[in-house]
């Protein structure tokens, strides 16, 4: 007699940047592990074609679909993205759709794992909610709970809805950045798990136009590379370090390219940056690709093809403690990582000794951490372990972690 398979949840009403990514991992990785998976996002059935088309058996049978989309601005303030209510009906939402799709189809949910559980913690402190209203056990992954290295204060683990982890419901608490894995431990008294920071492993195709191009301005310089642009992620310091290298007549082309969040900088930043744009059309600055028209670059195929044509990665994240996944792509093409001092980024880059770290916004200190990363002679003196980063955030860990949380539910 064949068992009935698992049946995981993988709810997020999430979809820009890294959502979808973290959607279609997490499915292959359940659909590897023998699940069964109901999957409830804005575009469902976007991730299913992404699955057949990487070769997984995504048919009706396997994987479930609902449209899950829900405001991700608070009802009370637009500037805001949680309130209580915001997140008592995000769990109200879940749950119905969950039984709906139960009622219709004949399966029966196991678990729920929430790909970003901050949506589902936010100003929502009583732990009794998610057996009122969802009333089946839970896991997730908590992004954004670097509050946790400073704060012990009530009032700020209750906004922030880190009580709401000790319900009797949520069976583990999955993490990016371990910094603070035994804080987390003592609030909810829950198993913490080091998740993978997953990427799409996908092979680069053959060179695609943009990477092409890339590497024809580059001209046979070493090429120094951001794909997406935000003002996290140390844009306006990757221009500054680019007029600075051209002054400097150092041998090195910048790349910064994918869509550009205008409203992440300040007008001055903005500012800067057409400064920098119109100093490149005027044909005073030659070693930089700055595209400020770009276009959402898919992760898979398409992204690799683009983030292997660089010979140095940038990872210099400014004003930000979490992980990166760039990280992780570094790893599996083996690319060395230029990156700020200090928090999760830079202290694994030095752990690993994936690349080379500088004081954030510190652009000389940049063009020497650069210089270090090309030199030759420190490149036979430093080893990097990216089969050992690798390790922790690859696909076989994700499917350990995943195997592990469906036994729970024997």
């Amino acid at each position: 007699m064949t068992s009935t398979p698992k049946t995981v949840v993988l709810a997020d009403s999430r979809w820009a940047g890294h959502h979808q990514t973290y959607l279609f991992e997490l499915s292959a990785g359940l659909l590897r592990c023998g699940a069964r998976v109901i999957l409830l996002c804005p575009y469902p059935e976007l991730i299913r074609e992404r699955l057949t088309a990487a070769g997984y058996d995504a048919s009706s049978e396997k994987l479930g679909t609902v449209v899950f989309q829900s405001s991700n601005r608070s009802f009370l303030s637009k500037s805001r993205d949680h309130d209580p209510l915001t997140t008592a009906v995000r769990w109200h939402r879940t749950g119905r759709l969950i039984r709906k799709f139960e009622a219709a189809r004949g399966w029966k949910a196991d678990i729920v794992f929430f790909p970003y559980l901050d949506s589902y913690l936010r100003f929502l402190p009583l732990s009794i909610v998610p057996e009122i209203l969802l009333g089946l056990p839970w896991s997730g992954l908590y992004f954004r709970n670097h509050h946790l290295a400073t704060s012990r204060s009530r009032l700020t683990l209750a906004a922030k809805g880190d009580y709401l982890l000790r319900s009797s419901s949520c069976r583990s608490v999955c993490v990016l950045d371990e910094r603070f894995n035994d804080r987390i431990a003592e609030i909810s008294h829950k198993t913490v798990i080091d998740f993978p920071d997953m990427t799409d492993e996908t092979p680069p195709v053959e060179e695609v136009p943009e990477a092409a191009k890339i590497r024809t301005k580059a001209a046979g310089r070493k090429i120094i590379g951001l794909i997406s642009m935000e003002r996290r992620k140390g844009l306006v310091t990757l221009l500054r370090a680019a007029v600075a290298a051209y002054e400097a007549r150092e041998p090195w082309f910048f790349v910064a390219t994918g869509p550009m969040l205008r409203d992440t900088f300040t007008v001055e930043e903005i500012a800067y940056c057409e400064e920098v744009k119109g100093r490149i059309q005027r044909g005073e600055i030659d070693n930089l690709y700055f595209n400020t028209n770009g276009n959402r670059i898919p992760d898979g195929a398409v992204y690799n093809s683009v983030f292997t044509s660089f010979d140095v990665v940038w990872a210099a994240y400014e004003e930000f403690e979490g992980s990166s996944n760039a990280l992780t792509k570094a790893s599996i093409f083996k690319i060395p990582v230029v990156a700020s001092a200090g928090q999760c980024i830079g202290s694994r880059v030095e752990q690993f000794k994936m690349g080379t770290t500088f004081p954030e916004r510190d652009v000389m200190g940049c063009i020497e951490a650069i210089r270090r990363i090309l030199r030759t002679d420190t490149a036979k003196e430093h080893v990097p372990d990216f089969d050992g980063y690798y390790a922790r955030h690859s696909r076989t860990r994700l499917d350990a972690i995943l195997g592990e949380l469906m036994a729970q539910e024997a």
